[in-house]
C-alpha cells in the first residue's frame, strides 16, 4: 500500500528515535552473550510486482526480534540482499529493504537467517515507557474492566497476575484465528477471541490492578524453526520485581517457558515507527508480498 505524505510525515517525526545501521547484504552482529541456548530462525521473503510497469521508490519494513527483552538476546542477522536495520524508542529491530526500481511482474526472493540467544528466565530490566495507560484494544479505564480489576487485585502484584491468568484462561473461549484485532472490551463482553484477545484482555486487567502490562507478538519455538504466518501469536508481559514476567493465558502458561517465546512485536496505538499498526511487515508502494 502507498503512505500518504501525511502519515509518513507522522513517523517522520520520531526518526530520531531510529538508530540506523547500512548494511550489504553480509552479516549484523547485533550482541554477544554466552549464556542461554540459540534458537536459529529463518525466514523466506517472496516480494513481486504485480504491475506490467515499472515500480519505483519500493520500501519493505519488517519487524524481526527484539534486540533485547524477556529473556531473549537478538545476536546476529543475516539478510541476502541490500539491507539497514534500525532501533526505535521501545526497542524493536527494524529491516528496511528498499528497491530504486522493480521490474514490470518481477518477483524477488529474500532469504533471511537470525540467531538469538534464550534464557530460561527474564533479564533484568527498566520499565521504559507508559505501559499503565489506556489506549487502543487496551481499554484499561473501561467501566466493565475496572470493576473487574477491582475483583481481582490483591496487595502482591505476583498474586494478582496469577489471578489475572487464571480468570482469563477459565472465562475466555478460544474461537480460532480472527483477522481482525477486537481488543480486550470486546474479549470481556463476549467471553471469547483468538490469542490476540486473550493477551489484551490480560494487559487491559493488569494495566487496570496497576500494573505495568504490554502485548507482545512474536513466535513460540522450542527449536530451530522457519516460522510460518499462521504461527505468529499474541501474549502478555507484566512488569513485576525489576523484570518482564510472561501472561499467556490462551496457550496456559505463567511465567515460563520464557526460553520458548521470541518477542518481535509490543502493541503501541500510536504509530511510533515505519509499520504503523502493521503486526508484522509493511510496504510503501505496490509490491506483493507472500512469507
Amino acid at each position: 500500500m502507498n503512505i500518504s505524505f501525511s502519515t509518513r510525515r507522522k513517523w517522520l517525526r520520531g526518526a530520531g528515535a531510529l538508530v540506523a545501521g547500512a548494511v550489504l547484504g553480509l552479516p549484523t552482529v547485533v550482541a554477544d552473550v554466552t549464556e542461554g541456548s540459540r534458537r536459529r530462525l529463518r525466514f523466506s521473503i517472496t516480494l513481486s510486482n504485480p504491475e506490467s510497469l515499472l515500480l519505483k521508490d519500493q520500501r519493505f519494513w519488517m519487524y524481526l526480534p527484539v534486540g533485547y527483552s524477556g529473556g531473549q538476546k537478538l545476536l546476529t542477522t543475516e539478510v541476502s540482499v541490500p539491507h539497514r536495520l534500525h532501533n526505535d524508542a521501545f526497542g524493536h529491530t527494524l529491516l528496511e529493504l528498499h528497491f530504486d526500481q522493480f521490474p514490470p511482474l518481477g518477483q524477488k526472493v529474500v532469504g533471511l537467517a537470525i540467531e538469538i540467544a534464550m534464557n530460561s528466565m527474564p533479564h533484568p530490566s527498566a520499565n521504559s515507557g507508559d505501559w499503565l495507560g489506556a489506549e487502543r484494544f487496551i481499554e484499561s479505564e473501561a467501566p466493565g474492566i475496572v470493576a473487574l480489576s477491582g475483583e481481582l487485585r490483591h496487595p502482591d502484584p505476583w498474586k494478582t497476575g496469577r489471578v489475572i491468568f487464571d480468570w482469563v484462561a477459565r472465562n475466555l473461549t478460544y474461537a480460532g484465528y480472527l483477522a481482525d484485532d477486537y481488543g480486550a472490551l470486546y474479549a470481556l463482553n463476549r467471553r471469547r477471541g483468538d490469542c490476540t484477545e486473550y493477551a489484551y484482555l490480560a494487559t487491559a486487567l493488569a494495566r487496570a490492578c496497576g500494573i505495568p502490562a504490554r502485548m507482545v507478538g512474536g513466535y513460540v519455538l522450542d527449536r530451530d524453526a522457519a516460522p510460518r504466518a499462521e504461527d505468529y501469536h499474541n501474549w502478555a508481559e507484566l512488569y513485576v520485581d525489576g523484570g518482564w514476567r510472561l501472561l499467556d493465558a490462551q496457550k496456559g502458561n505463567w511465567l515460563q517457558p520464557v526460553d520458548q517465546y521470541v518477542a518481535f512485536r509490543y502493541h503501541r496505538a500510536e504509530m511510533h515507527n515505519p509499520l504503523g499498526s502493521a503486526h508484522r511487515f509493511r510496504v510503501e508502494g505496490g509490491l506483493k508480498v507472500r512469507m
